[in-house]
């Protein structure tokens, strides 16, 4: 029998866990939807993905804190629970798997797509569900080898990306960028909550704390690393993909990889096929990563009891969650039959942002009463970049749910409500 007492390895170094959050933040939305991000905010995109970098940056400080005083498994689970109590641990884990959730099938539907777009004769659908499986595999099989396929990745994601950005730049023509607010400041903030899910990612460091091979004090520091790091990498696709034609072109393209109309211009036809590879990388080091930090979540959960204890099983060989591991692989799989992509992406937006909130406000708490806790990452300027996150977080989540779609409002409501259900039946008095 697979116990649960089996414990995970430390199989991770600095510079594969630096490749896994960056790999999760990237993807491949900056290529699939572009014509999505500049329709909302017109060539001011870049200042909404500027806004969402400062606005993570304040929460990823707070992670980082909260991750050096606890290293384990499960995030913002671990933290909101000591800091705010046993149901707000609960509920930012639920909220959270939500988000997980909607993030696998997300990138499986965006990778089958651009199969597709390569190779019309392949199902995007099956194609995704395909993709899904093999990473299930591959995170099943340990996390050295996931860790160094994603170095891997990450690595031809971000040359591709460069490559583009360079060739691009002296043919950005400036009077493409006009008007500059073209959906005026609105349209800039309606931006910023997709903008932050583009930043999702760091939190794969807290889930990860206790299979990383390397002193806390350093790990924890790649969180503000990567937020800066990625930033700058968005910003010069978004500023290169507005000033090499006009604008509104792109926003209104229905291309299934809009993005490949302005690499043309910037590298020739040949050039879709530097995008297409690097998107692919992209791809594939998003659905590992999140796999590898959902399932983490999951199992740090089951080990409390919080959920059914058997996501807690880790494999006796492997020293993976390999159970929690199978369920995330299955939601990929379902959800790559879906086909509101967009709609799986504001979820994933609204139920991130409620975890930031908590655990900006957990970093406060902690703080007044538990003073004497060891921390070897502390916030310089607190209280003021708790409170910042915390400013930033509210609003930014009121604008992601306006968002909403009716049917993901529904699930969103039903998954929160089902949460509530479960604990007060289930385990209130366990």
């Amino acid at each position: 029998m697979l116990e649960k007492k089996t414990t995970l390895v430390r199989g991770l170094t600095l510079a594969t866990m630096f490749a896994l959050i960056t790999g999760a933040m990237v993807g491949m939305a900056w290529a699939v939807l572009a014509n999505v991000m500049l329709d909302r905010a017109g060539p001011a995109v870049g200042l909404s993905i500027f806004l969402a970098a400062v606005f993570s940056l304040f929460v990823g400080l707070c992670y980082a804190e909260l991750c050096a005083a606890m290293p384990r498994a499960g995030g913002e689970y671990i933290y909101v629970k000591r800091g705010l109590g046993r149901f707000a641990g609960f509920f930012a884990g639920w909220i959270l798997i939500l988000a997980y959730a909607a993030m696998m099938p997300g990138e499986c539907i965006i990778l089958g797509k651009l199969i597709h777009g390569i190779h019309p004769g392949f199902s995007p659908s099956f194609t995704g569900a395909g993709i899904a499986l093999f990473f299930t595999l591959i995170n099943l099989l340990g996390v050295r080898l996931s860790g160094r396929i994603q170095f891997i990745f990450t690595m031809i994601l971000f040359a591709g990306i460069f490559i583009y950005v360079a060739a691009a730049l002296p043919k950005i023509e400036m009077a493409n960028f006009q008007p500059v607010l073209g959906r005026g400041w609105g349209g800039v903030f309606l931006m910023v909550p997709l903008s932050m899910l583009a930043f999702m990612g760091f939190d794969i460091l807290p889930q990860a704390a206790e299979e990383v091979n390397a002193p806390i004090r350093k790990l924890v520091f790649l969180i503000p690393a990567s937020i800066v790091v990625v930033a700058l990498f968005y910003i010069a696709i978004m500023m290169v993909n507005a000033g090499l034609a006009p604008w509104e072109i792109l926003a209104k393209s229905t291309a299934e990889i809009p993005i490949l109309d302005t690499v043309k211009i910037a590298l020739g036809e040949r050039g879709s096929v530097i995008i297409l590879v690097a998107g692919i990388c992209g791809l594939l080091t998003t659905m590992n990563a999140f796999m590898m930090g959902g399932s983490r979540l999951i199992m740090a959960m089951a080990k409390d009891r919080e959920i059914p204890s058997f996501f807690a099983f880790v494999h006796p060989k492997f020293h993976t969650p390999w159970v929690a591991i199978i369920f995330l692989g299955l939601m990929g799989v379902l959800g790559s039959f879906f086909t509101e992509l967009i709609a799986l992406f504001d979820t994933a937006a609204a139920s991130v942002l409620i975890c930031y909130l908590l655990v900006a406000i957990t970093v406060i708490v902690l703080r007044k009463n538990e003073p004497a806790m060891d921390r070897p990452y502390k916030i310089s300027l607190y209280p003021l970049v708790p409170v910042l996150a915390i400013l930033s977080t509210i609003p930014t989540w009121l604008i992601s749910m306006t968002l909403l779609k009716p049917g993901s409002l529904g699930i969103f409501i039903g998954w929160i409500l089902l949460g509530i259900l479960y604990y007060l039946v289930v385990k209130k008095g366990k």
